[in-house]
């Protein structure tokens, strides 16, 4: 038989060099990947995703080091035992190393083992705060594609904007309305199911005062990318001072137009969905309205909240929304008067 075409041949090296481009061409794009500004768990804000975080790096770094590793042996095999030109026999043959199946069975087990440890000792940590009390007891709720938040200590409902305070314990009662979601906060805890029919638990914390993205990460329909959650911690003061706002009383109208406005979401189409008024524990299918311009965000904290946006929303909340329930067809006196009103829900 004849030698294989030289055209075919690739030298050892050159075999290795292909390899290593394409490797670190894929780490570049995976390190690139992280580079949008999508909140991580690994810049934590509160412990329990400290601790998340710490295990993450160490299942890393030992999965490094054993990638790294086993690489080197690789290459060196390949280099070491490479085919020579005029070799006709097969190499050396080593079987029964009793040392070297020892060192390739213990390392393993052990290596499982350390992660299991850690794994228990986070999976402890993580499941409650250092004090099992809360300081502040939250019913979430999951909607397609929003999320509810009550207050039941204090007594009124909100949507789309978590507030909680800095250094408290936060204990989540979580439960959905409709299909399975999961709400993540990645920096302040992590992702914990709502499903129908069952209540989940978890607890959030925050070190440090500021506003944290989370994101439903359980595919829930077609606007699930837009059921994002704003969290936002604050100092024990100004928690204080946000839910004596909440607390406030319903804004009675001033003026016929806003008398309007209010009477459209009463006792009209609004009223199908969305509730004014004080906290009566009872589901609706759209955010309770009664403080609705003091949030920042709505339709899922995907748009901010502003005049413009809202009316927008209101002309047609399908084109800022598709496949949301707000399925209406307003006038442009209807809007004037929704708009005179919800712009003074504070």
């Amino acid at each position: 038989m004849g030698d294989r075409p030289t055209a075919s041949r690739v030298p050892p090296i050159g075999r290795i060099r292909k390899g290593w481009h394409l490797t670190e061409g894929f780490l570049v794009a995976a390190g690139l990947s992280g580079c949008a500004g999508s909140p991580t768990f690994l810049n934590p804000a509160s412990s329990i995703s400290d601790h998340e975080a710490g295990l993450y790096m160490v299942i890393f770094y030992l999965a490094l080091g054993v990638f790294i590793i086993v690489e080197a042996l690789l290459v060196y095999a390949l280099i070491r035992f490479r085919r020579l030109a005029g070799d006709t026999e097969e190499p050396h043959q080593v079987y029964g190393n009793m040392r070297l199946e020892v060192v390739w069975t213990a390392v393993p087990v052990l290596l499982v083992l350390t992660l299991f440890a850690l794994t228990v000792r986070t999976a402890n940590a993580v499941e409650s705060p250092k004090s099992a009390a809360s300081d502040v007891h939250i019913h979430v709720i999951g909607h397609q594609w929003w999320w509810e938040f009550e207050y039941p200590d204090y007594g009124f409902t909100t949507a789309n904007e978590l507030h909680i305070p800095v250094g408290a314990n936060v204990k989540i009662d979580l439960d959905s309305v409709d299909v399975i979601h999961s709400f993540w906060v990645p920096q302040l805890a992590g992702k914990t199911d709502a499903i129908p029919g069952h209540t989940n638990y978890l607890w959030l914390t925050a070190d440090t005062a500021g506003t944290y993205h989370g994101q439903c990460v359980e595919f829930c329909g077609v606007n699930h990318a837009n059921m994002r959650i704003s969290a936002v911690a604050e100092t024990e003061a100004d928690f204080e001072a946000w839910v004596q706002g909440q607390q406030q009383p319903l804004y009675q109208p001033q003026t016929p137009q806003e008398q309007a406005g209010q009477d459209y979401i009463v006792n009209q189409i609004c009223s199908n969905c969305h509730s004014l008024g004080e906290f009566e524990g009872k589901r609706s299918i759209g955010p309770n309205l009664t403080h609705l311009m003091s949030r920042s965000v709505f339709a899922g904290a995907t748009y901010e909240l502003n005049e413009a946006n809202l009316r927008s929303w209101l002309q047609d909340a399908q084109a800022m929304k598709p496949g949301n329930d707000m399925i209406v067809n307003l006038s442009s006196e209807e809007i004037d008067n929704l708009m005179a009103y919800l712009t003074k829900l504070k």
